[in-house]
């Protein structure tokens, strides 16, 4: 899953650049790109990449990208079958780091925006109840245009910067060793892993695919994502229970299966170490959520 450079010309006389896409799935690459971008998904479900982190995602996600920070949006596989009926739509905002400038940035009143670019390297989920106000928000940026517009946008971004509820994504190992020009190793690990989720994955294959001996693998990959290699597909597998426990199609245990684990108490404590949720209790939460 080699990432791929995303070349975005944004027009010279404009802040920033708000567009909504209707189509039958996401974009379904790896990639990058020097602009920040803020992504709410309106309609459509699937699991999220940022950086090294893995999620899931579904309707009012809404996730600030910062600039050469690869990410990806993959729908459930029924969204690629042209016959399914499913289809995704999303709100993207595009904008240049340097946009103000830096004096513009120690103005009074500007630092917390300031702030929330900078951490925005690591990828910010924005969650609470302030997350739906800001959804409004951006929906209103699709349709209004001039100063009223630039406003809006000002003010979705403190509303983002001011609010105590968020996430941050991808570790800074990552962050730090990305490189956009030299990652053709670590990607081809990610490819593995993805395509393998449901099933058996061995440490001597992934080893191979770098030509690498098990131990200068696990050497590689911990000092280039600051974790384990058998962390990073723990955490990719919890990721796909996480939507999975999202339908009633399953039970728990055979949502544990289908992810790989090959034992229920390991999964339960897995899932529970990562989300701070019991299965179950992430499953009763998301079904009274969305009632």
């Amino acid at each position: 899953m080699k990432a791929i450079s995303q070349k975005i010309t944004l027009p010279s006389n404009k802040a920033f650049e708000v567009r909504k896409d209707e189509l039958p799935h996401f974009y379904n690459s790896w990639h990058f790109h020097d602009q920040i971008e803020l992504t709410l998904i309106l309609k459509s479900d699937g699991i999220r990449f940022i950086g090294d982190h893995i999620d899931q995602f579904s309707a009012g996600d809404l996730v600030l990208i910062g600039p050469n920070l690869p990410h990806l949006w993959q729908n459930e596989a029924s969204y690629y079958q042209n016959t399914s009926g499913n289809h995704a739509a999303a709100i993207i905002i595009h904008f240049e780091p340097e946009l103000w400038g830096s004096r513009f940035l120690t103005l009074e009143g500007i630092k917390a925006v300031d702030d929330l670019l900078k951490k925005a390297k690591y990828g910010i989920r924005i969650d609470g109840l302030a997350r739906t106000e800001i959804a409004v928000k951006i929906e209103k940026l699709t349709h209004i245009e001039g100063f009223e517009k630039l406003m809006l946008f000002f003010e979705v971004l403190n509303d983002i910067a001011t609010n105590t509820e968020h996430q941050l994504l991808a570790t800074s190992g990552f962050v730090k060793s990305f490189n956009k020009g030299n990652d053709e190793r670590l990607d081809k690990v990610y490819e593995y892993v993805m395509e393998h989720l449901t099933e058996n994955i061995s440490l001597d294959e992934a080893a191979n695919l770098l030509n690498l001996s098990k131990s200068a693998f696990c050497r590689f990959f911990k000092k280039k994502t600051r974790k384990t290699f058998s962390q990073f597909v723990k955490e990719a597998r919890i990721g796909y229970a996480c939507k999975l426990l999202q339908s009633n199609d399953l039970s728990t245990s055979q949502i544990c299966y289908e992810c790989g684990f090959d034992s229920f108490t390991y999964f339960s404590r897995s899932f529970k170490n990562i989300t701070g949720k019991t299965p179950t209790i992430y499953r009763n939460q998301y079904n009274f959520d969305t009632v």
